[in-house]
């Protein structure tokens, strides 16, 4: 009798909570209780229950109420969150096509008193998650450490009908502040290069040894070049030893790189990647063979996408679900005429020389007009076309670099051209670089979403991870993005604090700006310390380009001197506790010898 009773008022409840409920509204959760419960599949992949924990744990925050979760093998219930392709899903007899979603797309829908999220595997129940959170909960992770969660007594959505399939397959922001797992997946990113184990689904995983630049690893010339000099490329008359490039047209060379691959791929199953591509120098093959089909074609690439398609074709017989990449980079960027990648071919195109201040599409730069007329050709004839993009200033990862204009017009570019596949090659070797929070979670939004509104984007983050300081910072951001635009320079990804695109008088605003930054933070610790860190971009122009004008002799103001003699302390304690390692690409940092450099060249106390 005492469970009848139970469950009689547990029906009154039930119906009291449902009785004020707008039509068309689902309450999930109200005054930290909630009628629902997550539903996934008896033998759910570890993604999916990943994803159902996530929810259960995200929907707790938010509103006080912990959701159960249970498995499919149990009755339907009368308010359920269906997550994933289980029984309960198919019970419904909804028409949704879940193999058209792919592996990380998903439906978000409502239908009745039952939410459903569906998607693909390994990534797209997750996803889905995450997107219900993010799109239509107001969640936002902006950094491992930084996040918002709302916090609300009734949480309630309206009717939803959201389908996102991912245009780009590969999204990946290659910076150090950007490999942390959670973060990837919290913002949708499959990225190669970080530990996305199964819990997250995965990630795009190039074959260990096989992301780049891998003639010499296919065929390492201390192994073969004495007594086979003939697999190198000839340069001037000569064979070219050390690191160098292969010669492609060269049969025994196409052999050898066919069985590495091949043997690669048996011994890595879980990877999908494997690049066939040139090392990251010049020193083409100037053979007889080589430069007849570069004639041919109108391009270097032809030889090396001579000996890509031949692998591939052996690819496609015994692994016809790996990918072989290759660069059309520097001297290979220009498409062939004629010959055609396979369609396990993907080509990687690089626009290392462009203009990064102003859109690839518009700007009016000899190397960005260049560029549009390759990516044009390539997307009449590659299968599978993705990017190697560039998004900071590799001699100077301090250096303030305006390129964050620039993000979404560039990717919707590229996905107009084919594109479907992005890597954002950014400060890889060392965390704390210019911004490099702020840049992260903008590659983040528009690679998931090439229309993610950039304006919302960088409000929602200076807001959330600057908090108080979140004005001065934005208007220090479009000072120097609208200086570079309104006076035409072109910044490229090799700079010094020379460069154009910095002037006194800027670098004199922008350290106003950020002083006005720290005095509005000055009574939160751990806002202050990000401002701090993010200061050391113009500190460290505003400091350099001083050492520049004291080792010259050159004159500068009073007012520039005075600052930089007073930056000099906050900036190198800051440096001293930041996570900076590298102050240029592969080059490490001793901080303490920085120092006294500096301080001994500006003639000040180290």
């Amino acid at each position: 009798m005492r469970i009848r009773l139970v469950a009689l008022l547990f029906s009154v409840v039930s119906l009291s909570f449902v009785a004020a409920v707008p039509a068309g509204e689902l309450v999930l959760a109200e005054n930290g209780n909630s009628p629902y419960r997550i539903v996934v599949a008896q033998s759910a992949s570890p993604s999916t229950n990943y994803a159902a924990e996530e929810l259960q744990k995200y929907l707790g925050e938010m509103s006080g109420a912990r959701l159960p979760i249970v498995s499919d093998a149990r009755p339907a219930a009368a308010r359920e969150i269906v997550l994933g392709d289980n029984a309960h899903f198919r019970a419904m007899g909804t028409n949704l096509d879940v193999p058209s979603l792919g592996k990380e797309g998903y439906v978000i829908r409502t239908a009745g008193n039952t939410l459903v999220i569906v998607g693909g595997e390994p990534r797209g129940n997750l996803y889905g998650v995450y997107g219900l959170l993010e799109d239509h909960l107001g969640c936002r992770w902006f950094t491992p450490d930084v996040s918002r969660i709302p916090k609300t007594p009734r949480l309630a959505i309206g009717s939803l009908d959201d389908r996102q399939v991912p245009v780009l397959e590969y999204r990946e922001p290659l910076m150090a502040d950007c490999v942390d797992p959670a973060w990837c997946a919290h913002n949708r990113l499959n990225s190669s290069n970080a530990p996305l184990g199964a819990k997250y689904g995965g990630r795009v995983a190039f074959g260990n040894g096989y992301f780049v630049h891998t003639f010499s690893h296919l065929i390492p010339p201390e192994k073969y070049f004495k007594e086979h000099p003939e697999y190198f490329s000839l340069v001037k008359g000569k064979r070219q030893n050390g690191y160098a490039q292969l010669c492609c047209t060269n049969p025994e060379v196409i052999r050898l790189c066919t069985e590495r691959i091949l043997e690669a791929m048996r011994q890595q199953p879980d990877a999908t990647v494997f690049s066939v591509s040139q090392n990251d120098c010049d020193k083409h093959c100037e053979c007889p063979n080589c430069q007849a089909l570069a004639r041919q074609e109108g391009t270097q690439m032809a030889p090396v996408l001579n000996l890509v398609n031949h692998v591939a074709e052996a690819v496609e017989k015994e692994f016809p679900g790996k990918i072989v990449e290759t660069l059309a980079y520097q001297w290979t960027r220009k498409a062939p005429k004629h010959m055609r990648p396979r369609p396990n071919v993907v080509i990687r195109l690089c626009p290392i020389e462009c203009c990064f201040s102003h859109p690839l599409a518009t700007c009016d730069s000899r190397q960005n007009r260049s560029f549009r007329a390759d990516i044009e050709a390539w997307a009449k004839v590659a299968p599978r076309l993705w990017i190697w993009d560039y998004t900071t200033d590799f001699a100077a990862y301090l250096l303030p670099f305006p390129n964050h204009w620039v993000l979404e017009p560039n990717v919707q570019f590229f996905v107009a051209h084919n594109v479907k596949g992005i890597f954002e090659e950014d400060s890889h070797d060392t965390r704390d670089s210019e911004l490099a929070a702020l840049g992260g979670y903008l590659m983040a939004k528009c690679l998931w979403n090439p229309n993610y509104d950039m304006n919302r984007a960088m409000t929602e983050f200076l807001e959330g991870y600057y908090g108080k300081a979140a004005g001065p910072i934005r208007a220090y951001v479009d000072l120097i993005h609208d200086y570079a635009v309104r006076n035409n320079i072109h910044v490229m990804i090799y700079n010094r604090v020379t460069s154009r695109h910095l002037s006194d008088d800027l670098l004199l605003k922008a350290n106003q700006l950020w002083q006005q930054a720290e005095n509005l933070t000055a009574d939160d610790p751990a806002v202050l310390d990000r401002v701090k860190i993010g200061r050391l971009s113009v500190d460290y122009a505003l400091l350099e380009r001083g050492r520049k004008y004291v080792l010259s002799q050159r004159p500068m103001s009073d007012q520039y001197h005075q600052v930089i003699l007073a930056r000099f302390r906050p900036y190198v304690d800051t440096l001293a506790k930041s996570h900076l390692t590298c102050l240029r690409e592969g080059k490490r940092l001793d901080k303490d010898a920085y120092r006294k450099q500096l301080a001994k060249d500006l003639k000040t106390k180290p």
